[in-house]
C-alpha cells in the first residue's frame, strides 16, 4: 500500500493547538486538557503539547477515513509567541513522537 503525504498546518497557542488539512481544508481546534505552556516557554511541557496535538490530529482523522493511509506533513505555521532554536526542537520531537514525519516551521 502506498502511503501519501499529508500536508498539516499547525499553529500553536499557549492554551491550545489547531490543525487544518491543507488539501481538504479540515479543520480542528483542540483545547489542552493540561498546559503545556509557562510563562517561559509556548511549549514547556513536551509530552502535553504531543497529547494536545495528537487529539487535534484525532479530530481532523475521525472525519476523514483516507487520513490513516497518509504520511503527515507538517507546517507550522504561527505560534502565540516566536519559539527560539530549543523551543523549535522540542515541538518537532514531540511532532516526530506523534507520527509526523517532517516538519517544516514558518513562523509568523
Amino acid at each position: 500500500m502506498n502511503h501519501r503525504p499529508l500536508d498539516l498546518d499547525v499553529a500553536i497557542y499557549r492554551d491550545r493547538v489547531q490543525v487544518t488539512n491543507r488539501a481538504t481544508t479540515t479543520f480542528a481546534d483542540q483545547r489542552a486538557y493540561r498546559s503545556f505552556s509557562s510563562d517561559q516557554s509556548v511549549v514547556a511541557e513536551p509530552a502535553r503539547f504531543e497529547d494536545t496535538i495528537v487529539r487535534a490530529i484525532r479530530q481532523i482523522a475521525h472525519g476523514d477515513k483516507a487520513l490513516m493511509l497518509c504520511d503527515p506533513v507538517a507546517h507550522v505555521v504561527g505560534c502565540e509567541t516566536p519559539l527560539n532554536h530549543l523551543e523549535r526542537g522540542i515541538v518537532q520531537t514531540a511532532l516526530h513522537q506523534s507520527g509526523i514525519r517532517t516538519v517544516v516551521f514558518e513562523i509568523d
